[in-house]
């Protein structure tokens, strides 16, 4: 075997651990917007998926997404890995299929455990825990296998997602608020105790991008020009999308809050995923301004509706929405000089890939809403998806796991 198979294949197992360290960013940058009280069942909420997702990939999700040869979901002949050995290369690259799995894996872990910030503080962790394997089984492995898949359907329209843009952000974005709707607001006590940490939330922020340098470049599947471009794509489209947002601020004079800083900064790293090994730097820096202005302006208008949606952390603000404009800017600004592999954007003269861009994200994005809605809607409706009114003021720790995050209230 050569030393090019090694290299990459450790590269690429090096950023399924990344992004597995992202899974933890992901519960203190989540855990310090929540009530005290709440704060071990949001953290754990973020990292159970990490127990639970990969058994599912490793019985099932791996082969719904990348066997078969149907336009929407895969085969089953690859349950349970079979047919895969310790040499097998994924086919097309030089990467082992034992460490692309692994990456996958992740993938399909941080997803629904982005969801939960739009259920946190009054979901039952039970009927969670079901609803992420069956979110993952109907809603991810359908959208992973159509954009992914040499036969899915997306693919063979035209359509580009490097990193996730559409398969993670999208479609855990409009999951989240199928989620927010379908559970409804919360109590008044706990909306006016919530934020207990802020430094958590920086904390997790730090550890989310770090993490997404292998969220993004380790989806290059190689040591090569375009995993540096990723990686230098996904600095400056994240820096871009904070200065944004804070120039935002400043022309509306708005307090600059770290909240905001660390959420804009996220709304960089959605938009960027889509076209992070497509497109130059310069136009990296263009899709964090345009996405976190854009951003910006539908957050005064979509905090009325918040009110009465409650989305608790904001996962459509701060996935769905970056997520959407940022799989669409692929077909702006993505470049064949930067990137062989895909057609230019409208800025080079083709406006065919910006429709074929907007055609799969406004599907995936109508689909990852109503199958979600229709999933917890049945869970709803049979074991219950929301605790009770009494238990929600009391919190959410000592009820569904015993413990409290902190001595004393």
């Amino acid at each position: 075997m050569s030393d090019i198979i090694y290299r990459d294949s450790i590269w690429v197992a090096l950023s399924a651990i990344l992004v597995l360290f992202m899974n933890f960013g992901l519960a203190f940058f989540y855990s310090g917007f929540v009530s005290r009280r709440n704060t071990l069942n949001t953290i754990k909420m973020s990292i159970v998926t990490l127990g639970i997702i990969p058994i599912v990939w490793w019985f099932i999700g791996y082969s719904l997404v990348f066997s078969g040869t149907d336009n929407f979901i895969g085969a089953t002949h690859m349950m349970f890995l079979n047919g895969i050995k310790p040499d097998t290369v994924i086919q097309g690259t030089s990467v082992l299929a034992v460490a692309f799995i692994c990456f996958q894996a992740m993938f399909a872990s941080i997803s629904p455990a982005i969801i939960s910030g739009s259920g946190v503080e009054r979901m039952k962790f039970n009927s969670y825990l079901l609803f992420i394997v069956l979110w993952v089984i109907i809603v991810y492995c359908t959208l992973a296998h159509c954009i992914w898949n040499s036969h899915g359907i997306a693919d063979k329209f035209g359509a580009f997602d490097f990193a996730g843009g559409v398969v993670v952000h999208v479609s855990a974005g409009f999951s989240g608020l199928a989620l927010a709707m379908v559970l409804k607001p919360r109590t008044a006590p706990l909306i006016q105790n919530s934020k207990h940490s802020l430094p958590y939330t920086v904390l997790g922020f730090g550890m989310l991008w770090f993490g997404w340098f292998g969220f993004n470049a380790g989806s290059a599947l190689s040591v090569s020009n375009i995993t540096i471009m990723a990686i230098a794509t996904t600095l400056f489209a994240t820096s871009a999308s904070m200065m944004a947002w804070m120039f935002c601020d400043l022309i509306t004079g708005h307090a600059k809050t770290i909240s905001g800083v660390c959420g804009s900064a996220i709304m960089g790293l959605v938009a960027i995923t889509p076209s992070a090994g497509y497109v130059s730097i310069s136009s990296a820096i263009f899709i964090g301004a345009i996405t976190s202005t854009l951003s910006y302006i539908l957050t005064i208008f979509y905090a009325k509706l918040k009110r009465r949606v409650d989305d608790t952390l904001d996962v459509f603000m701060c996935h769905g929405i970056p997520g959407f404009l940022g799989s669409i800017l692929v077909g702006v600004f993505a470049s064949h000089e930067i990137n062989p592999i895909v057609p230019n954007g409208l800025i080079y003269g083709n406006a065919s890939l910006l429709y074929k861009q907007v055609v799969v994200t406004v599907c995936a994005a109508i689909f990852s809403f109503v199958a979600t809605y229709i999933i917890l809607f049945v869970l709803d409706k049979t074991i219950g998806i929301r605790v009770s009114k009494d238990n929600e003021i009391s919190g959410m720790d000592l009820l569904e796991h015993g413990e409290q995050a902190y001595g004393h209230e």
